[in-house]
């Protein structure tokens, strides 16, 4: 059977984050979009909405705003543990947290915690992706303006709303999943390269190529370039069903 293109329907195994660069990656992409956050105290069946106030990373510490309906207000006070639930583009992320600090910032009663030592990192997917064969050559570059950052890697497959491709060496702490490099572009055949926001999704390191596999997503993608996409992966899926019929004879 081909392996050329798969259809990625369902929901991805979830992902255990553990560094301390990721956790605050992931958490100041919910900060920056304004995310709500659904908080659930431990055995209680009322949720409640909050957000992200300030991330403070010398402190290690994280700042949550009021609680809404107000009844949190006292289960916090009282100290109770809760589950934060954050939902980013598809990305369902989790975590835990075993109480809060009430506090006043800037004139406002806020709930001060420690920055969670662990986030559950849950992705999903549904869209088609399609192996892109060596001898195709296709570049993405990554370009970060505020961290100066700039990286050229090689596609390995593409989807209509992102792509994976590897990098040479260990790149995975100048890629921590949630950060957008909002100046990348990518090549594909026979039209100008194509300027996008791509936001990390994942970046594992393969100690033997020495090469950085990375999962990324499109983000905002203008509608011309977004049909230019469509069109390539049509077309890869063409190519993979023909050839899958001619390995029938």
């Amino acid at each position: 059977m081909s392996t050329s293109f798969i259809q990625e329907a369902g929901p991805q195994p979830p992902r255990d984050v553990r560094s301390p660069i990721e956790i605050i990656s992931l958490l100041r992409n919910i900060h920056q979009h304004r995310d709500h956050l659904r908080i659930n105290f431990v055995d209680r069946a009322l949720k409640f909405q909050s957000s992200i106030v300030l991330i403070d990373t010398e402190r290690k510490k994280l700042w949550i705003d009021e609680m809404m309906p107000r009844d949190g207000d006292r289960y916090a006070t009282a100290g109770e543990a809760f589950r934060v639930d954050a939902w980013r583009e598809g990305v369902h992320i989790r975590w835990h947290c075993e109480g809060v600090e009430r506090l006043i910032l800037d004139g406002v009663p806020t709930y001060c915690a420690p920055l969670p030592e662990e986030v559950v990192y849950h992705q999903k997917r549904g869209a088609f992706r399609a192996s892109i064969r060596r001898s195709m050559e296709l570049d993405v570059r990554l370009g970060h303006t505020k961290r100066d950052l700039s990286l050229d890697g090689t596609l390995l497959d593409i989807s209509a709303t992102g792509c994976k491709a590897r990098f040479s060496g260990d790149c995975t702490q100048q890629l921590p999943p949630g950060e957008l490099f909002e100046r990348s572009s990518m090549a594909l055949p026979d039209t100008d390269r194509l300027n996008l926001q791509i936001e990390i999704r994942h970046a594992q390191h393969d100690a033997v190529t020495d090469e950085t596999h990375v999962g990324l997503a499109f983000r905002q993608a203008p509608a011309s370039a977004q049909r230019l996409i469509d069109r390539f992966v049509n077309f890869l899926q063409r190519e993979a069903r023909r050839e899958e019929k001619e390995d029938l004879f």
